[in-house]
C-alpha cells in the first residue's frame, strides 16, 4: 500500500526520504488527511525537506490529537456525534469511523463515547466506551500524557470489543488503559486528573454491557486467562498474573452489580463465536485447539443501569 498516486508524486517531488515517508504513511492511514496538513506546517520549518526524519513524524500524532480534541470537544459536549480519530486501516487513510457521545456522567464529570470502526489499528467491527473528560484543558493532558491510547482521546481508559450485527454476537476483549499510571515523573501533569477517573474501567465496561444489552445480542467477553493470546503478546513480556486478576476481578465486579451471570462457554457457543467475526486470527486459533471454554465467558441475564451516571 502507498499514499494516493497525486499525493505520493509530491512527497517524491520535494525529496522526502523513502523511511520519513513510510513513517508519514503509517501516521497516514491510522489517522487521515490532518497528517499531511501537520507534516506540511513541519516541512516549513525545516531547512529543506530530505532532512526531516522518520523521528520528525513523531510529533505529528500529538499535534493532530490536540486540534483533533479542540475541533470535536465542543460538540460532543452538545451530544453531536463526530468522525474518530483513529481510522479503519482498511479505508488507507480516505475515511473515519464514528465518535458518538452518549450521555454525560457526574464522577468523574465526563463524556460517556461510544466509538464505531474508531480503534487504534483499524479494525473492522469494533465498538469502544470511554469517558472523555468534560474539562477541553484536561481531556488535552490525558491525550497528551504516555500510554497506549487506543481509542477517543481524552480518557484514562476504555473498554472495547466487536460487534457482529449481523450474527447477532458481540465480544468484549479488552479493558484497558489509554495512559499510565502516575508515577515519579511519569504522567505527573495528570495525577489529579487521573484520581478523578480512577474508576474509568468499572464505567466502561458498565457501559459497553448496557449499550449491547439494548442491541439485544448475544454477549461475551473474554477472560483474563485468554489475553497473551488474543493480543499476541511477546512472549520476552509476559502478561501478569496480577493483570489476569485485575481483568477477571473488574468483569466479576461490574457483572454483580449489574445484575448478570457469568456463564461458561460451552460447544455450541464455540460454534457461535466461530460462525461470526467477532475473534480476531489470534483467538479464533486459541479457540480451534482449546475450546471455548476457559477464555470466554457468556453474559446472561438483564443489566441493570450503571448507579453513576446521569441521564
Amino acid at each position: 500500500m502507498s499514499f494516493p498516486e497525486h499525493i505520493g508524486r509530491i512527497l517524491d517531488a520535494y525529496g522526502v526520504r523513502a523511511d520519513t515517508k513510510a513513517a508519514l504513511y503509517d501516521l497516514y492511514v491510522s489517522l487521515g488527511d490532518e497528517v499531511l496538513e501537520v507534516f506540511a506546517d513541519l516541512a516549513e520549518s525545516s531547512p529543506t525537506l530530505d532532512a526531516l526524519t522518520p523521528d520528525d513524524t513523531s510529533q505529528i500524532r500529538a499535534a493532530v490529537v490536540e486540534r483533533y480534541l479542540k475541533r470535536n470537544h465542543p460538540q460532543w459536549l452538545a451530544g453531536q456525534p463526530t468522525a474518530s480519530l483513529w481510522h479503519p486501516r482498511i479505508a488507507e487513510g480516505r475515511a473515519s469511523g464514528l465518535a458518538m457521545p452518549l450521555r454525560r456522567v457526574e464522577k468523574p464529570d465526563g463524556i460517556l463515547m461510544l466509538g464505531r470502526n474508531a480503534h487504534y489499528g483499524g479494525r473492522q467491527e469494533t465498538i469502544s466506551f470511554d469517558i472523555v473528560a468534560a474539562d477541553l484543558s484536561d481531556a488535552i493532558d490525558i491525550a497528551l500524557a504516555a500510554g497506549q491510547q487506543h481509542t477517543t482521546p481524552g480518557s484514562i481508559g476504555e473498554t472495547s470489543g466487536t460487534y457482529d450485527a449481523t450474527a447477532g454476537i458481540a465480544l468484549i476483549w479488552e479493558i484497558q488503559p489509554n495512559v499510565y499510571k502516575p508515577g515519579a515523573d511519569r504522567n505527573r501533569t495528570i495525577a489529579k486528573i487521573y484520581r478523578r477517573h480512577r474508576d474509568w474501567h468499572l464505567l466502561t465496561l458498565t457501559a459497553a454491557l448496557e449499550w449491547l444489552r439494548g442491541q439485544k445480542c448475544a454477549i461475551y467477553i473474554l477472560r483474563g486467562e485468554a489475553l497473551a493470546a488474543t493480543h499476541e503478546v511477546n512472549p520476552a513480556k509476559p502478561v501478569s498474573q496480577t493483570i489476569v486478576t485485575l481483568h477477571n476481578r473488574t468483569v466479576e465486579q461490574v457483572a454483580h452489580t449489574a445484575g448478570v451471570t457469568l456463564c461458561d462457554t460451552n460447544d455450541d457457543d464455540g460454534l457461535l463465536l466461530l460462525d461470526s467475526v467477532v475473534m480476531n486470527h489470534a483467538l479464533r486459533k486459541h479457540v480451534l485447539q482449546s475450546g471455548p471454554s476457559g477464555s470466554i465467558w457468556r453474559v446472561d441475564g438483564n443489566i441493570i443501569s450503571c448507579p453513576s451516571s446521569s441521564n
